[in-house]
């Protein structure tokens, strides 16, 4: 199959959806985003752009927020020179493109009038979800104070509402995100009818752009909650013949810029994945993976470990050379790629070769980068401009490799700085695909003819599959027997029901029971590292020293001949400071993360576990004199809209411990050491009570019965087959001929 087959192919499945649309109805936009099937003019655009003169080659830079794809840009592109800013959050993230010209300049996008809307639109749904949790909390808690003999709805009762409230609304990652930028675009005071005289920018150097650029682009810009996407303009020889595209990062909540970043990156040749050395290769990054190579074509992959320099400091890392634990590091991250990819090759066989060159190239090393060092390394003379993360990380380095960063020997600390931004391997890689261009094309229009015309097939034949099942299920239904159906629901609601909420009255304590005791696990398992982590973070000197006794006459032998010295031990207490506050950081951060994961497993599990066996309760029942399709149905129905949240740790009291420098000595020492464990602690203690409230609301949340809307569901159902079975004759010749029209397409 050829460029055209597949646009021809495109064209009539697209014609054949809008044909039998009405017989379709919501089931065909899962099959489309199954698919990644794209608009006709879409999908010709896309082999267009492969085919035009002079191309640039499309660069995409993906990864989740703050993993570093702002300052890997700065270092490749700027020479490490914080030109594009960084962005703390999804909101203060710009779709940015980077591409050569004659003099430096930029164009901004702000959100057109229907992109505001939605995001006023989505805004006011957050503050309706809002009032509707605070009701629910008021009802848990009353009821939890009812139930230990408290009944005074005192200060503290309505702030953990408003706080059980707000955890359970921001869950919503979509809504949340729409409430904070309408909020920000609220208060800027911005005339939205002005935007339209600006975003013209021109300057004389690339400081001078990205001082205007703040505006647009930076945490405080006046624009910035307006600003949907920059290109930016520069005369830069890094820059000629291709183009980057820097994406706002993975699972963008605004959904008109992702739906820009999307279409960017089904036309990128290369992507550049960037992934926290921290948490490499997570579940978000193998899904754009698997989605840009199996969806769209793009085969040429680079996997990029950055901030490595935050994975320096951990005991099990610690060598005794900087240059053995950075290969201690990149060994263990070379390792967690092959197996992952092997094993996601495993599960997926239809991804074929697409990993065998990360494979084959990550056995070796994987490739590493540390944005902030080369930025260090490149204005090392200039320290006073250091920013407060650039001088937290230089502290860091000094504080566990004194050797190797002493400021009096400049030239070695950028060495060894230039060792972990590791720029100059990537600066490689870069040129390559540069070189490489016309083959990389060439290759990518090839595999985009072979991605796209495996999705339509597969979409093709799940169209065929749902119409052809459609057809026996209205030419093998039997009028009377449905009624007979309906009369059997009718005759076992009072003892089937019983049955059904049963299955969840038993099922919902073990959830429960698991759900508390996983996540308490997580818990002390996550406490017992950070308390080994603050003891490696500090040592205790002793040493033996000698001193003039106390008295005239050992003063003066002293004097007098060197005499009247006694011994006496010294012990002086170090403690450095980042270890610890680094561990307190991981403890918050790891275990969100780790909590978050194991609830969203065992909620899957159970949900799994409930399908199943009210499915079983259901068919004892029932027997055959129901139609067995419609029971599952029903049951998957109702149980994917029982809503579950996901657990989000609250962890604010982490930024109440104080401290300067790098170390600190013996009673200061001890001192913060003595409040970093106390933090620690009630840390600890909040996340027990939020496991245990968060367990305790979810079983109250859950629906004591099941039974009732399952036999009002399977009624409905049955009513419409009925429907359709009372015109059997024109409902199947329709049937049938959708089924011819979509084979002969």
């Amino acid at each position: 199959m050829n460029a055209k087959d597949v646009l021809d192919l495109n064209q009539r499945l697209h014609h054949w959806m809008e044909t039998y649309h009405q017989e379709l109805e919501k089931d065909i936009a899962h099959w489309i985003r199954k698919h990644a099937i794209g608009r006709p003019e879409e999908l010709a655009r896309s082999f267009e752009k492969l085919t035009e003169e002079n191309r640039l080659l499309q660069i995409g830079v993906v990864g989740r927020v703050k993993a570093g794809k702002s300052s890997l840009l700065n270092a490749l592109v700027f020479d490490g020179h914080n030109i594009l800013p960084r962005a703390a959050t999804p909101m203060t993230a710009a779709l940015t493109t980077l591409t050569h010209a004659d003099s430096f300049g930029a164009q901004v996008q702000f959100y057109s009038t229907a992109d505001l809307e939605n995001i006023q639109k989505d805004a006011k749904r957050f503050e309706a979800r809002l009032v509707e949790e605070r009701a629910k909390a008021v009802d848990v808690l009353r009821r939890r104070r009812q139930q230990n003999g408290q009944t005074c709805e005192d200060d503290e009762f309505w702030n953990q509402v408003e706080k059980n409230a707000l955890r359970a609304v921001q869950a919503e990652q979509s809504l949340a995100a729409a409430h904070d930028q309408w909020q920000r675009i609220d208060a800027s005071g911005v005339d939205l009818t002005d935007l339209g005289n600006l975003g013209q920018l021109q300057a004389e150097d690339a400081n001078s752009l990205a001082s205007q650029l703040l505006e647009y682009v930076g945490a405080e810009g006046s624009y910035m909650p307006l600003t949907k996407s920059v290109d930016i303009f520069l005369p830069l020889e890094s820059l000629r013949n291709v183009r980057i595209i820097d994406t706002p990062g993975l699972n963008d909540p605004v959904q008109s810029r992702e739906e820009r970043t999307t279409n960017l990156l089904k036309d990128c040749d290369v992507v550049f994945i960037v992934s926290p050395a921290g948490q490499f290769l997570s579940e978000q990054d193998l899904e754009v993976m698997s989605r840009i190579t199996q969806k769209e074509g793009v085969q040429e992959l680079v996997l990029i470990a950055s901030q490595v320099d935050n994975q320096l400091y951990g005991s099990d890392t610690r060598q005794p050379t900087l240059q053995a634990s950075l290969e201690k590091i990149t060994q263990t991250l070379s390792s967690h790629m092959v197996d992952t990819l092997q094993r996601l090759k495993s599960q997926h066989p239809e991804i074929g070769s697409t990993f065998d060159g990360l494979i084959l190239r990550g056995t070796g090393k994987v490739l590493h980068t540390s944005g902030v060092c080369h930025s260090l390394s490149v204005r090392f003379d200039q320290q006073d401009g250091w920013d407060s993360g650039e001088r937290k990380a230089w502290e860091n380095l000094q504080a566990h490799y004194q050797d190797f960063f002493t400021p009096d020997n400049a030239d070695r600390c950028r060495a060894n700085l230039d060792l972990l931004a590791n720029t100059a391997a990537l600066r490689g890689v870069l040129g390559k695909v540069r070189e490489q261009k016309n083959h990389i094309i060439e290759q990518r229009r090839a595999e985009l003819v072979r991605a796209k015309s495996s999705a339509l097939e597969a979409f093709r034949a799940d169209l065929l599959k749902f119409t052809q099942a459609k057809f026996q299920e209205v030419k093998n239904a039997d009028l009377d027997e449905l009624k007979a159906q309906r009369r059997k629901l009718d005759s076992l609601i009072a003892v089937a029901t019983h049955d059904l909420d049963g299955v969840i009255s038993e099922r919902v304590p073990e959830f429960r029971d698991q759900l508390k005791k996983t996540l308490t696990a997580d818990l002390k398992s996550a406490y017992d590292e950070t308390e080994d982590s603050f003891k490696s973070a500090s040592e205790e000197i002793r040493e033996t020293r000698s001193r003039v006794r106390d008295s005239i006459v050992a003063k003066g032998a002293n004097w007098g001949w060197g005499g009247g010295t006694e011994e006496y031990t010294y012990r002086e207490f170090k403690l450095y400071l980042n270890p610890v506050r680094a561990g307190l950081d991981d403890f918050a951060n790891g275990l969100a993360n780790s909590l978050r994961y194991s609830s969203s497993d065992l909620t899957h599990r159970f949900l799994q576990q409930l399908i199943k066996e009210i499915t079983q309760a259901a068919r004892r029942h029932l027997g055959d004199d129901v139609d067995p399709a419609l029971v599952i149905r029903s049951v998957n129905g109702l149980v994917s809209k029982i809503e579950i949240p996901q657990f989000e740790l609250d962890s604010s009291e982490l930024h109440k411990l104080k401290g300067n420098g790098s170390y600190l000595l013996n009673c200061e020492a001890r001192n913060f050491l003595d409040d970093a464990k106390g933090l620690l602690q009630n840390l600890k203690g909040q996340a027990t009570r939020q496991i245990r409230d968060f367990t305790d609301d979810i079983a109250n949340g859950l629906p004591r019965s099941i039974g009732d809307d399952f036999f009002k569901d399977m009624q409905t159902r049955i009513e419409q087959l009925e429907g359709l079975v009372d015109n059997a004759l024109l409902t199947l010749d329709r049937l049938q001929r959708m089924a011819k029209d979509l084979e002969a397409a």
